[in-house]
């Protein structure tokens, strides 16, 4: 198991952790916690949660920041490199660069999950683990999909300097998603 211990977050009690082990049982309680209004849209069922957890974690080069405040799990972003035949990119609509889906190793790395409890969202715990994980990325860019319906996290990602470059339907019968791409690291100016 590989963990980083990042310090706590300031005037909380809450800390990141990066690893490449999770507990998706633990994980998956966390999210329906998340998600509690919206279970019953096929977003947030087919795949179930402990599935597309499971693909994650069983990835190639997956790493995790999880959330902690006190002793209690509040969140994670999770994630993998993409690798030259995935179909991350299948079905993207609009977009303007013919280049944007083509793979090779160490071009993307992919945010596949991330989520925080609500009532831990003030400690910007999500901002904190996307900045504590893709700081450690090597690869060129970073890429991640968001509902449309999803503001608050579209609005926070674009503080964060990252280009909606196109839409697309992750599964069959999912609302349509933005796929939005950064240059990595974080902390550049590109």
């Amino acid at each position: 198991m590989n963990l980083r211990y990042a310090a706590p977050v300031e005037g909380s009690d809450s800390t990141v952790v990066i690893t490449d082990q999770v507990d998706i049982e633990a994980l998956a309680a966390v999210y329906r916690r998340v998600h509690a209004a919206d279970l019953h849209l096929v977003d947030h069922s087919t795949p179930t949660v402990e599935e597309r957890l499971i693909w994650t974690a069983q990835a190639p080069g997956f790493r995790a920041a999880l959330a902690y405040v006190g002793d209690e799990l509040a969140g994670t972003v999770m994630g993998c490199p993409l690798p030259p035949e995935t179909l991350w990119w299948r079905d993207l609509t609009d977009v303007e660069d013919p280049d944007l889906a083509v793979e090779w190793e160490g071009r993307t790395f992919a945010v596949c999950e991330a989520f925080v409890l609500p009532e831990h969202r003030k400690h910007r715990l999500g901002v904190r683990m996307v900045t504590d994980l893709l700081d450690q990325r090597a690869e060129e860019r970073v890429s991640l999909a968001v509902a449309e319906t999803n503001t608050r996290v579209w609005h926070a990602l674009q503080r964060l300097r990252f280009q909606h470059v196109g839409d697309l339907v992750p599964f069959p019968g999912w609302r349509s998603h933005r796929m939005l791409v950064r240059a990595l690291p974080l902390s550049s100016s590109r």
